[in-house]
């Protein structure tokens, strides 16, 4: 992959998840008086609408055959399950945690890459790979004071998000990359109906429309910018980005809800984080490895003036 696509996945992958955390914030609060398939169903509708348009405009719907590619019903697909695991377990936590049990992803999306699409992971970032994970348990604390039963249901929702990822690499080049933020938006706002099934639903006053709609903004651009990145750049590079999100759940938990992660919740973290920057660069050293290589194997190969004649 070249060095111009990874940054611009790099760029690509930050912004998706400032809005992601931006969305779940406001998501998170509005949760706190609104039903959730209710908040999912209502947000659905308007980026499912702002999405059509935006597809409409751009011409992705005279390109319609290729969103019913079994590649985009099968992200849809993982999308809705993790979505519905991780809101879930998003109301019901500090929402700090909830994101740092999403930091794992980037370890098991560079793990999946590694043996589904054969990308060079060596033993140190297998090493690095394995910490990292150390680091979540250090997080959810299984059979500790700290745990919370609703850690594993983010943990379940890391494992259906990294596999979303690792379909969403393997799209078809030329499919438009709003289309299928339009196809993932109706199919999370099919999810926030099937919820609302089981749920009793509240009149919707002044008060929660700017939430609402807030959240729809920011999703839609947090949907658009993570397709980006996961089909323009290498996903072991692209991955470690969405670490800065914790950066941003960290602090949105403590000045909203003045919810302070504990030392051990800290400690988790750093680990994670640290494992994620290390393949980091790894990945960057692979690089410089491959260029020094190519370059060598050009010299050696390139035929000198004496035995060009010679020949």
């Amino acid at each position: 992959m070249f060095a111009k696509e990874n940054g611009r996945a790099i760029v690509a992958m930050f912004l998706s998840t400032a809005f992601f955390m931006f969305n779940d914030a406001l998501l998170k609060y509005t949760a706190q008086t609104m039903p959730l398939g209710q908040i999912i169903f209502l947000r659905g509708l308007v980026t499912t609408f702002i999405m059509a348009m935006w597809c409409w405009s751009s011409g992705a719907f005279s390109q319609g055959r290729k969103l019913f590619h079994p590649v985009v019903f099968g992200r849809s697909i993982l999308e809705i399950i993790g979505s519905f695991m991780y809101l879930t377990a998003l109301t019901q936590m500090p929402i700090a945690n909830a994101t740092a049990m999403l930091q794992a992803m980037p370890l098991a999306v560079t793990a999946g890459a590694a043996m589904i699409y054969g990308e060079v992971v060596g033993w140190r970032r297998w090493s690095a790979i394995a910490v990292g994970f150390a680091g979540v348990m250090l997080i959810i604390r299984p059979g500790m004071d700290g745990f919370d039963a609703w850690a594993l249901l983010a943990v379940a929702a890391v494992v259906f998000m990294a596999l979303r990822d690792l379909v969403t690499k393997s799209m078809p080049r030329g499919m438009p990359s709003s289309g299928v933020c339009f196809v993932v938006c109706a199919a999370v706002t099919l999810m926030g109906a099937g919820m609302g099934t089981t749920e009793e639903w509240i009149a919707v006053e002044i008060d929660y429309v700017l939430p609402l709609v807030g959240c729809s903004t920011f999703l839609i651009g947090a949907y658009y910018f993570a397709i980006v990145s996961t089909r323009a750049g290498d996903m072991s590079v692209v991955a470690p980005m969405r670490y800065t999100g914790l950066l941003w759940a960290t602090a949105i938990g403590v000045l909203v809800w003045g919810q302070v992660p504990d030392a051990i919740t800290i400690t988790g973290m750093l680990v994670v984080v640290g494992s994620g920057l290390y393949t980091v660069h790894r990945e960057r050293v692979r690089h410089k490895q491959m260029a020094a290589g190519r370059v060598l194997t050009k010299d050696i190969s390139a035929p000198k003036d004496g035995l060009a004649l010679a020949e």
